[in-house]
């Protein structure tokens, strides 16, 4: 008789450093920080070269939990756990949504071969009666993966809103085995995600869960990924991830860089964005406070003469504050100078 199991996918619908050198930096209360440096503080005159920029923005640290924007989650559950490790899920799941109020939504999906909502996208108004369709959960069979993901956006769908963060938490231990099940196919479903404004976080639990495809569905959403070695430590991981989806303090955020004349840019390295002449749009979902996200930049700089200084970019970052429920922005630009002196490259260089 073939082992039964299955894996509990929580989807979460929220509304939700030191640089280089060189540095442009720009912060205040209740507003996110923008700070922008190159790789090196001098290049070499006179010559074609390869630099690098980086931007990093910085959520504001929340004051108090009335801060918060309200949440709506959605809970699947899938074909491949079983004994303790569905145990330990449920009550993982159930210690998460202990941290909701009523302002928050919550679904209960579960999936196996099927997809069967249990609890329609709702206000956490019964918390007794959430916490009791969560432990009557039961073993299934296999794993529609991408069914059941899409199936949880659609319940996050019923509650979008600028004032809420969207998320959704994917706990799987094993392979997608029905439907789309490659790297490809979840990476595109995430891509499509984000630019709903919704991202995924996967949690692999054990070491035979599809580490490739569930990383690509996290990575192209701009969701996390968390690895849990064994199902006591799932506790620690929601805990962990409700605590940053709570803290949500920007979201829809847009940084469009302007590369001067003689500066061209080439690649984003580690994130997606559309590279158009001189201008470069990156987009990331959401930030939490007191937490800092990068967009790398790799740019060529043309020929310039000895002891000038030149101006690389200007950045001008857009998003809306989870706080002030405003639409506001950001900006700052930075310039670097040029010299035939090795050393002092060298020495103002951040490797």
């Amino acid at each position: 008789m073939r082992l039964k199991s299955y894996t509990i996918t929580v989807v979460l619908f929220f509304l939700l450093s030191h640089l280089s050198p060189v540095l442009a930096t720009q912060e205040k209360s209740g507003q996110i920080g923008l700070n922008i440096g190159m790789n090196k503080s001098f290049y070499l005159a006179d010559v074609k070269q390869t630099a690098y920029l980086r931007i990093g923005l910085t959520g504001f640290s929340q004051e108090n939990a009335a801060d918060r924007s309200p949440v709506n989650i959605v809970i699947d559950k899938s074909g491949s756990m079983s004994g303790t490790k569905i145990e330990k899920a449920k009550e993982a799941a159930i210690m998460a949504i202990e941290r909701l109020s009523s302002q928050d939504i919550i679904s209960l999906i579960v999936y196996d071969s099927t997809v069967n909502v249990l609890i329609p996208a709702t206000k956490v108004v019964d918390m007794t009666y959430i916490k009791n369709k969560i432990r009557q959960i039961t073993p299934g069979g296999y794993t529609a993966l991408f069914a059941g993901v899409s199936k949880g956006a659609t319940e996050l769908r019923k509650f979008i809103a600028a004032e809420r963060v969207n998320r959704i938490i994917l706990l799987s231990d094993g392979l997608a085995n029905v439907g789309p099940q490659t790297p490809q196919a979840l990476g595109d479903l995430g891509n499509s995600l984000s630019k709903e404004g919704i991202s995924v976080t996967t949690i692999g639990l054990g070491t035979g869960y599809n580490e490739d495809l569930m990383t690509k569905l996290a990575s192209k959403s701009d969701g996390n990924h968390y690895f849990a070695e064994q199902a006591r430590d799932l506790a620690g991981v929601f805990n962990n991830e409700f605590g940053s989806a709570l803290a949500v303090v920007a979201q829809n955020i847009k940084a469009e860089i302007t590369c001067m004349l003689g500066i061209k840019p080439l690649r984003l390295l580690g994130r997606e964005g559309e590279i158009n002449g001189q201008h470069v749009v990156v987009s990331i979902n959401q930030l939490y406070g007191d937490h800092e996200k990068f967009i790398v930049l790799e740019v060529e700089i043309g020929p310039t003469t000895v002891n000038k200084y030149r101006k690389v970019a200007t950045v001008n970052v857009y998003y809306n504050n989870m706080r002030s429920r405003l639409n506001e922005a950001v900006s700052g630009d930075v310039d670097v100078s040029f010299t035939h002196s090795k050393k002092l490259i060298e020495k103002n260089t951040d490797h």
